[in-house]
């Protein structure tokens, strides 16, 4: 089971590298099309790789053959309007609000498993959710640096993060069974490919561009190829011989990653709130896992 917590691991690490890369695309592109130029990077060099051999490249013909349609949400929703409804919600909302509401995304996924695929759910697993729930709070909470009224804008932002984490939370329940079946590089490369696809029209209503600077080259590589194609499958890995609401504790270490680059690499200040919100995650993974 090592390499399953180590999978995990990685994979949230580097969900959590994403929002600095993303940072540096976004000084030349928009979020959309951002998020179709990663997928259509990885999911090319994802499904080269899965051609390679003869054994998967049955895997990819049963998949599309017996299972098309639940690939098809898979995309759309995963690598599609996972990330439309995310960063739209930062158009209206405050990143802390959506940093909050995103909190219930390992916690919904969890009752979800035990609910939908029948995971069992012990004490232990519980009280790490709830450490991590309150260490994800504190770190979101550290990061506020102005009050605001609930308008009508910022409430529709919310109700757009709070889709998000359904949507989100349902990606990994239909993608916990097809993994089983067909293994964790067919199920993103197919995923990543349809998302893609998915993505376009988006991106060429925002303006999509590929008139880009080396630097932002360089960031929208590391997004598709570390961020995207690695940290996916990695996650598939984890979650094809982890239960869910074991393997979605680990989600929470990626608001731990993206704070402490901000402060490396950013310079951004780091606080009291955010420094114990940290501890309290680490220690509830480490909880939910013993």
């Amino acid at each position: 089971m090592i390499f399953a917590y180590l999978a995990a691991s990685l994979a949230s690490i580097l969900w959590g590298a994403s929002f600095l890369l993303t940072k540096i695309t976004l000084t030349q592109i928009g979020p959309m099309t951002v998020a179709a130029l990663r997928w259509w990077i990885a999911s090319a060099v994802l499904m080269a790789l899965a051609s390679l051999s003869a054994e998967r490249r049955k895997s990819l013909k049963l998949a599309l053959r017996n299972e098309l349609l639940v690939f098809v949400g898979l995309g759309v929703m995963g690598e599609g309007l996972y990330y439309v409804l995310q960063n739209l919600a930062l158009v209206y909302t405050t990143s802390v609000d959506v940093g909050l509401i995103m909190n219930a995304f390992p916690v919904l996924t969890a009752v979800l498993a035990v609910s939908l695929l029948g995971e069992q759910f012990n004490r232990r697993t519980l009280f790490g959710l709830a450490f991590s729930t309150v260490g994800v709070t504190l770190i979101s909470l550290g990061g506020l640096t102005e009050g605001g009224a609930i308008t009508q804008a910022r409430l529709a932002g919310n109700l757009l993060a709070l889709t998000a984490t359904i949507v989100g939370a349902l990606y990994l329940i239909l993608g916990k069974r097809v993994v089983a079946t067909y293994g964790p590089l067919t199920v993103t490369a197919l995923g990543g490919l349809i998302g893609a696809i998915a993505l376009t029209p988006v991106a060429v209503w925002e303006g999509i561009t590929l008139r880009l600077s080396t630097d932002v080259w360089g960031a929208l590589v590391g997004l598709a190829m570390g961020c995207g194609a690695a940290a996916t499958w990695l996650w598939w890995y984890a979650a094809d011989r982890l239960p869910l609401s074991r393997a979605g504790v680990f989600i929470y270490v990626t608001p731990v990653v993206s704070t402490f680059l901000g402060v490396i690499v950013l310079r951004e200040p780091l606080s009291m709130a955010t420094a114990t919100g940290a501890v309290f995650v680490l220690g509830g993974v480490m909880l939910a896992q013993t």
